[in-house]
């Protein structure tokens, strides 16, 4: 490379990072102010492009057939809105507002289509004629779940994206265009020629990026559209209307999707498509800046032209695998970035209400199910046996997603990417190699893994979205890769895969390999039952709610997200093998992300939450997809458009009004059982605690710090075994920082920590937990829709050891006997023993304080560290634990204490500290606490 050629590829770069810079702005400005990570932005810039490009042809723009269907769609969503909630005069305005206003600018274009318009004219037509678009898609689709997590709302992002593509095809046709530059000319600076219109973008991207920084960081109406994606509530009790704010946002984005279109036209072929790409690609500019820094969101655009550029050069066919591989180092950095900052507990998507069925109705849904699978060949003609046939592949992929998305709360979109892996690999051994399937199941299988091993090693550590955008950009490098890699027949695929055979017998037909099929499925429906019924698939549920609270418990959190990632992918692996050898044929398309994004549709129609879910929502859409196939061609020369509009506008809804899904809907209406107390069983091995009196605890000049304020000055203190101690001070006196400090939540700035003669200053959490420290929350971590029962066998994860293939093949059962006939004990003991099988989250907050404190000692600890048990209680409530405390001092457990109400500390502590300002202000009994004059006044404001 010479220089002449690095400095054209540079400028080349610069311009697309342009761009991109642009649209990065827009998905910025929209996930400040209303959390969506707005895909379509890219569909808008490339409607724009392809209307100026209609106006300079003399044709009617797509684009006006686009915004009407959207405007007549808003118009019943907004008016219905109005109707339901009794504001019938409203319902004028939202006909004015969504279906009037929208259709002015589709009307000017229809008339002025037919006239030669100066080239100005017709890029405000085009301007106006897209702006209502991203309002619109808001009203729609965004507005209706803005409650709703990022991940959902980011779901709901990628199917409109759809929707609005299938439009645009039925719009604009398959044809790709430029429009005229708006500037002509060319200049040379040093020897280096650059064009004119490389210039114009260059220096309104460089404007757009000024101007958005300083409205956004220094005036007071763009610090009050962030504050609505901070907090909705919030915003509205300051008077800001987020609805409001959001319509201004979207307004501002399709403006800006405009401008890139006028930018972009003149040196890029675009057709209805391109947006995705040209979004995709903002992207890792937006993530760059953390989907809030506007300059750095700026230079990450620009970097991202840049890598483009260079690695069209280098290898035009691996260009997209280069670019979107950036994005995972990029979400890596931001996550861990971000780490210390975020709610970890606070965003992901909605957990379905657990479903308890009698024994006698399951047992005989289950048979039902299996005596119309044995039957179904003799029954069903060829065609039904081979939908059957894809229902079932499809089922093990949603299964797959059931258990990482549904119950352990990881958004995929990749999954169809290992379908590809094992397609390919099972491909390629029996084609290639000329092995048998059988073989080629086995290298399937591990590849599978090791990919999966690999991408979750490195993605697993992110958080809320940032994972599933990295599924996105792995899952669509390794559909890239498909294509261009020789060996695996590039885009043409691989044909005359071999049958798999049985006993010499090739499984040929659809009738032949069907049982083999739901063979798989049935054990792989057992196994993930089984899993999810034991001590690893109780960590598995309880991934939902966020880290902290497992790694209290002695979980090695990364460890279950990693092997649950593998199992899912392993599952779809299967899929991948079984469809290899049924269709016997197989090319790169059914393993893009589309498919991807389908089978996430399958899960959560059937119900994400529940294993039949997958079984379910795979027979639901891929029964719908065909009865569509049929039905559409009669109806539209475009059946194929409708399909993707008709699936993305399903996977709206149910995001909307039934995330549940299909199983809870039926479930609801079925029989509930009951479930008896868990069985007798031997006791669990307990621990050696240390004798009364022995130091298990000391505390000295512990320091902590968030930035320039110090939560914990020099703080030291010690307690023994037997001892019941309570910290206790007013509100910001640093008693919650300390309790994080002693349980590694918190790490010390300064100080040491030593827990039974061991430095504990700088362990992670969940190591102090498997050493015996046991606590609860001062915000109560419970998981409210498992029941009480699984929720305290949490505590008693570190002292049971049976792994993932064991629980899955149900060797686990004498452990699982002492670990719940341990629960029920440790239930009994705190007066919940006759509610074993209630969901959590039905008890009262005095209750569910009372759950973690049997949760905490099902963990058989050294030491319990409690955090405000008796918050929320009634005074026999507060009396019944206070003897529970006293009975398990009594048994050798040491007891640490933060409690505010003094009559309940004073009546139960052996020893108190006093903390205020971060400080210990005194140490001592109670009786000389309450009466030193120091403490008088730093809870009642002077000496008594």
């Amino acid at each position: 490379m010479t220089t002449e050629i690095a400095i054209i590829l540079l400028l080349d770069g610069i311009a697309n990072g342009a761009i991109y810079l642009l649209a990065g702005l827009g998905l910025v400005l929209i996930f400040s102010v209303t959390r969506v990570v707005f895909v379509p932005f890219g569909d808008i810039t490339a409607f724009c492009v392809l209307s100026i490009a209609a106006f300079e042809l003399g044709r009617v723009p797509g684009t006006i057939w686009v915004v009407a269907i959207l405007a007549i769609i808003a118009t019943v969503v907004d008016a219905a809105g109005h109707y339901r909630s009794g504001e019938h005069a409203r319902i004028p305005c939202s006909v004015f507002l969504y279906g009037l206003l929208p259709l002015v600018p589709c009307v000017l274009a229809w008339v002025a289509a037919s006239y030669a318009l100066p080239q100005a004219v017709q890029i405000v037509l085009a301007l106006v004629l897209v702006l209502p678009i991203a309002p619109l898609l808001d009203r729609i689709a965004f507005r209706p779940a803005a409650d709703a997590s990022v991940l959902v709302l980011l779901i709901i992002a990628l199917a409109v994206h759809f929707a609005i593509s299938g439009l645009g095809l039925m719009a604009f046709g398959a044809e790709g265009f430029r429009i005229r530059p708006l500037v002509n000319g060319i200049y040379s600076f040093g020897g280096v020629i650059v064009s004119a219109q490389v210039l114009l973008m260059l220096v309104t991207a460089a404007l757009l990026s000024l101007l958005f920084f300083l409205f956004f960081e220094r005036s007071m109406s763009g610090r009050a559209l962030r504050a609505t994606a901070v907090n909705r509530i919030g915003a509205r009790l300051v008077g800001i209307r987020p609805a409001r704010t959001g319509t201004i946002a979207y307004f501002i984005a399709s403006l800006l999707a405009g401008v890139s279109a006028i930018l972009i036209g003149p040196t890029t072929t675009i057709y209805y498509d391109s947006g995705f790409m040209i979004g995709l690609k903002a992207f890792i500019g937006a993530i760059i800046g953390g989907f809030t820094s506007y300059p750095i969101a700026a230079l990450g655009a620009v970097f991202v032209g840049i890598m483009e550029s260079f690695a069209s050069f280098w290898s035009s066919s691996y260009k997209e695998v280069i670019v979107f591989g950036l994005l995972i180092p990029v979400l890596l950095w931001q996550s861990w970035k971000s780490a210390g900052h975020a709610d970890e507990e606070g965003e992901e998507m909605e957990m379905p209400d657990a479903i308890a069925l009698s024994a006698p109705l399951r047992i005989g849904l289950i048979s039902a199910a299996v005596i119309a699978l044995l039957i179904a060949p003799a029954l069903l003609g060829s065609f039904a046996i081979t939908l059957l046939n894809y229902i079932g592949i499809s089922a093990l992929v949603a299964l797959g997603l059931v258990l990482l998305t549904g119950i352990g709360g990881m958004t995929s979109f990749g999954q169809a990417a290992f379908v590809g892996i094992a397609a390919y690999a099972t491909a390629w051994a029996t084609v290639t190699l000329d092995l048998s399937p059988w073989l080629g199941l086995l290298l399937a299988l591990a590849m599978t893994g090791l990919a999966a091993l690999a991408i979750g090693a490195l993605t697993l550590r992110l958080g809320g979205h940032f994972l599933s955008l990295s599924t996105i950009a792995w899952g669509i490098s390794i559909y890239f890769l498909f294509g261009n890699v020789a060996g695996l027949g590039q885009n043409t695929g691989m044909a005359g895969i071999p049958p798999i055979t049985i006993a010499s017998v090739p499984l040929i037909s659809s009738q032949t390999i069907f049982y083999l099929i739901w063979l798989m499925v049935g054990l792989a429906m057992l196994a993930s039952a089984n899993l999810l019924n034991s001590r690893e698939g109780r960590a598995i549920r309880s991934l939902r709610g966020g880290g902290i609270l497992l790694a209290s418990l002695g979980v090695n959190i990364f460890r279950i997200r990693l092997v649950t990632f593998v199992i899912a992918a392993l599952l779809a692996g299967l899929a991948g093998w079984l469809y290899a050898h049924m269709n016997r044929f197989i090319s790169p398309a059914p393993f893009d992300v589309k498919p991807g994004i389908e089978y996430l549709l399958m899960a959560m129609a059937g119900g994400a939450g529940h294993i039949a879910g997958a079984v379910a929502g795979s027979a639901l859409i891929t029964l719908l997809k065909n009865w569509l196939q049929d039905v559409l061609p009669l109806v539209t020369k475009n059946p194929a458009q409708f399909e993707i509009i008709a699936f993305s506008v399903l996977l709206v809804l149910l995001l909307q009004n039934a995330r549940g899904g299909l199983i809870a809907f039926i479930a609801k209406r079925l029989p509930k059982g009951t479930r008896p107390a868990p069985a007798a069983a031997e006791p669990m091995a307990r621990r050696a605690l240390p004798e009364n009196g022995t130091l298990i605890l000391k505390v000295e000049d512990a320091v902590r710090t968030f930035g320039g304020l110090t939560a914990v000055n020099k703080v030291s203190f010690d307690l023994k075994a037997g001892e019941i101690l309570g910290l206790i001070g007013p509100n910001g006196a640093g008693k919650s920082t300390m309790f994080n400090l002693l349980t590694g939540a918190l790490q010390a700035n300064a100080g040491r920590i030593s827990f039974l003669g061991e430095d504990i200053t700088y362990r992670p959490q969940m190591e102090i937990a498997r050493m015996g420290i046991a606590r609860t929350f001062q915000h109560v971590k419970l998981r409210p829709n498992m029941s009480l029962i699984d929720n305290v066998a949490l505590g008693a994860y570190a002292r049971t050891a049976t792994g993932f293939l064991k629980s899955a093949l149900r060797l686990d059962r004498a452990e699982e006997r002492r670990t719940l006939h341990e629960t029920q004990r440790q239930l009994q003991r705190v007066g919940l023993g006759d509610k074993s099988y209630e969901l959590a989250g039905n008890l009262p907050l005095g209750g569910q304080r009372i759950l973690e404190v049997a949760r905490a000692l099902a963990a058989d600890p050294v030491l319990v560290v409690l955090d405000e048990p008796a918050a929320g209680l009634r005074p026999p409530e507060k009396e019944a634990l206070a003897k529970v405390l006293r009975q398990i001092r009594d048994e050798g457990v040491t007891i640490l204490i933060v409690e505010h109400d003094m009559d309940f500390v004073m009546g139960l502590v052996d020893r108190l500290v006093v903390m205020e300002f971060g400080c210990k202000l005194v140490e001592g009994n109670p009786a000389a606490v309450r009466a030193d004059p120091k403490v008088q006044e730093a809870y009642l404001g002077g000496v008594l």
